[in-house]
């Protein structure tokens, strides 16, 4: 595999000074294809709203950081699967896959799961990093969905002699492009793909939960005696009758093992003078 995904200015940088400080960063939209075999299957891709417009913003040291990252993603992703797959379908809704492409394998749904950036004054260092966590829902033809793939890109970049925030923008370039090489390398060999790549059939995740609920609600399905109504039933008292306080099993063997009876309550004046006794 030849992976060839190395572009300067990959991403470029809008730094808007207002007020306290803004930065901007919009990573570009061309992107070269990578150098890897297709697989000749045909594939369909379900982008949702989150993920076309997702921004990441934050503020750190009173500068507000603003990272317009969906359509970027959006463009990479596409041109990815196209060098993977012979042929790939853009879908409004996973369960519309088969009506554009009755061949159509899977269905594949990215998603953003985080974006975090440290900068050297974070660090005490001289480096940017940054992560970004993505996951890719897997569907079936008809729709259902079958599985998930969770994976993460790293990047890294010296300051050096860059000014401002560039090393930032390259760090993010760096961990878009170590994304997307996993996912090349990493999505063909998940079992539920090449399971799916092969024509089969995988049970939903929520048939797969369901069957879960049931074993699990299978060990509380324990012997019951006696009639249900009985036993739910709730028990009559007489009007005025007191009721004796729920003793737990615990006390006999307790009284048993003191050996002697319970201490008596010296009683009052009154008390004992009624029995003859003096106060």
């Amino acid at each position: 595999m030849n992976w060839n995904w190395k572009v300067p200015g990959a991403v470029a940088l809008l730094v808007v000074l207002a007020g306290c400080g803004a930065v901007k960063v919009q990573p570009q939209t061309q992107l070269p294809p990578p150098l890897i075999d297709k697989l000749p299957v045909t594939v369909a891709v379900y982008f949702p709203a989150e993920f076309r417009d997702y921004t990441y913003r934050e503020q750190r040291n009173k500068v507000d950081y603003e990272f317009e990252l969906g359509p970027a993603h959006v463009a990479k992703l596409t041109r990815l699967l196209q060098a993977m797959f012979s042929r790939v379908v853009e879908v409004d809704d996973p369960a519309k896959a088969l009506a554009a492409a009755p061949d159509v394998k899977l269905v594949l749904e990215p998603r953003f799961e985080d974006y975090a950036f440290l900068t050297p004054r974070d660090m005490v260092g001289d480096f940017y990093t940054v992560t970004i966590r993505y996951r890719l829902n897997l569907y079936d033809p008809r729709g259902e969905r079958v599985d998930g793939y969770v994976f993460t890109g790293y990047g890294r970049r010296k300051s050096g002699a860059m000014s401002g925030t560039e090393p930032l923008v390259r760090a993010t370039e760096r961990a878009m492009r170590d994304a997307g090489a996993k996912l090349a390398i990493e999505l063909p060999e998940q079992e539920s793909v090449r399971r799916l790549l092969a024509g089969e059939q995988l049970a939903p995740e929520r048939s797969r939960e369901e069957e879960v609920r049931q074993v699990l609600g299978s060990f509380d399905d324990g012997p019951k005696t006696g009639d249900p109504a009985q036993m739910a039933a709730p028990v009559q008292e007489e009007p005025g009758a007191a009721v004796a306080p729920a003793q737990s099993p615990a006390a006999p063997a307790l009284e048993a093992d003191a050996g002697s009876a319970a201490p008596e309550v010296p009683a009052s004046g009154e008390a004992a003078a009624a029995q003859g006794g003096k106060p």
